[in-house]
């Protein structure tokens, strides 16, 4: 019920520690696999988000948070990206060959599959982890935007992405409203009732 979509931030900085745990709480995010097919840029660096907002994202809340965090998604994932997640699992799990064996053809017959987009599923499970860093954010008291209103070819050369290999899908601003400046800060949430919203069979 506190949080909402925060238009307007007062600049004030979140703490290091804070951050840490946002950030911990993408890592632990469930992803199908446990692939992780993304990454997530932190920055704070005013020349940067600068340049993002006059680029790819005229929001004024991009100017004024304490950091933003910019999830891009893989295009693809290649066999060497897939051993080491298995690799990973050897080390922290010590699994039978067999395990690892059928795990691995397991990833790869989902990967290959002609019928899978793989950089659409990729973002789905970008979206997971943004889920999770928003709610993270609400229970320090930290608010949080969701952006997917930018220009992603800009951005992603503004960052210098390789397309080919993967795009940035999906912004999250840090930091703490503006209630003075924000006419959403003390409007009420609009939201379905339950009734509407969830079924039960």
């Amino acid at each position: 019920m506190w949080r909402y979509a925060t238009k307007r931030m007062t600049g004030e900085k979140i703490g290091e520690n804070e951050l840490e745990t946002i950030l911990e709480a993408i890592r632990l995010a469930p992803s199908a696999y446990g692939l992780q097919p993304y990454k997530v840029i932190v920055t704070e660096n005013k020349e940067l988000l600068h340049e993002i907002y006059e680029k790819a994202c005229p929001q004024v809340v991009v100017l004024q948070c304490s950091h933003l965090l910019i999830f891009k998604a893989k295009k693809k994932l290649n066999e060497a990206y897939v051993e080491g997640f298995l690799n990973e699992i050897k080390q922290l799990r010590n699994p039978t060959d067999e395990y690892i064996e059928a795990y691995r053809h397991k990833i790869h017959n989902a990967i290959i599959n002609p019928e899978m987009n793989t950089f659409s599923w990729a973002v789905h499970q970008t979206y997971i982890a943004l889920g999770y860093a928003t709610f993270a954010a609400a229970q320090l008291g930290i608010d949080a935007t969701p952006i997917e209103g930018f220009d992603p070819r800009a951005l992603n050369q503004l960052l210098s992405l390789n397309v080919e290999d993967e795009e940035a899908v999906v912004m999250l601003t840090l930091g703490y409203r503006d209630e003075k400046e924000d006419r959403l800060a003390h409007q009420p949430k609009v939201r379905k009732p339950l009734n509407l919203l969830i079924e039960r069979i």
